[in-house]
């Protein structure tokens, strides 16, 4: 992939691989710019399926215009090739940044006002995003969050399920407990996993570990809350509320 073209953009440099895609970056010559290109991976058998996803993603992407969430600029299809072109972003994810260690609060507040401001503008909107992580959640050079990666979104109150036959779809570290049990999705899901992000922003870890993911499922259904104090004793008790209400 690396030297072609799909449509405008030149594909330069390989960002990262995951299930659903692969994301590029490329340079767009006509505005001098570089942006991302997320690109669907072949799928034998379920091409129907994915084109049907990718379109979905498209267009609640293009409608979707908020300071705090990735914008879309582009999306087509070259030589059964399905793209999205987004904003390139300098400064890596949240991710990245609580690996160097827990985060004051004060830039957990900031960072927490921009990213539930994306978040309940999204559900406005009539989105779920289904997959808020620290991965998903990008830094631009000044340090402002931008929420992206609204690949397995699905529109509230709509009558299609692309998951197939109750396929559990999300990240069970920050899976909400009704999503593990199979339950309705509900905005109440992304406030969960906003939840579990801020919790590991304010101590460097995830509330809950085990060996395999549905273990790590199991304990968000069944597990107490863990005491946000016992991580991080510096912590204001009220913050330990907080994030038991959540």
């Amino acid at each position: 992939m690396i030297g072609r073209k799909l449509g405008k953009y030149e594909i330069t440099e390989l960002l990262g691989q995951g299930g659903m895609a692969a994301v590029y970056r490329a340079y767009q010559a006509d505005v001098e710019r570089h942006v991302a290109v997320k690109v669907l991976p072949p799928h034998p058998g379920q091409a129907a399926q994915f084109v049907e996803r990718f379109q979905l993603e498209a267009k609640t992407i293009a409608r979707l215009q908020h300071p705090h969430i990735l914008p879309l600029y582009d999306f087509g299809v070259e030589d059964d090739i399905f793209y999205l072109v987004m904003q390139f972003v300098e400064g890596g994810s949240l991710s990245e940044r609580i690996k160097q260690g827990a985060m004051p609060p004060h830039e957990v507040e900031i960072l927490l006002r921009q990213i539930a401001s994306a978040v309940d503008y999204a559900h406005r909107q009539g989105v779920i995003h289904r997959d808020i992580k620290p991965e998903n959640i990008l830094l631009d050079s000044e340090g402002h969050a931008l929420l992206a990666d609204f690949g397995i979104v699905k529109l509230v109150g709509g009558d299609t399920n692309l998951t197939g036959t109750g396929a559990i779809v999300g990240t069970p570290a920050y899976m909400a407990p009704e999503i593990g049990q199979g339950d309705a999705l509900t905005p109440q899901a992304d406030i969960y996993s906003l939840g579990v992000v801020v919790y590991e922003m304010l101590t460097g870890e995830q509330p809950y570990t085990a060996d395999t993911p549905i273990q790590v499922v199991l304990k968000h259904v069944q597990d107490p809350v863990p005491n946000i104090l016992d991580s991080a004793v510096h912590l204001p008790r009220a913050l330990e509320d907080v994030i038991y209400r959540v």
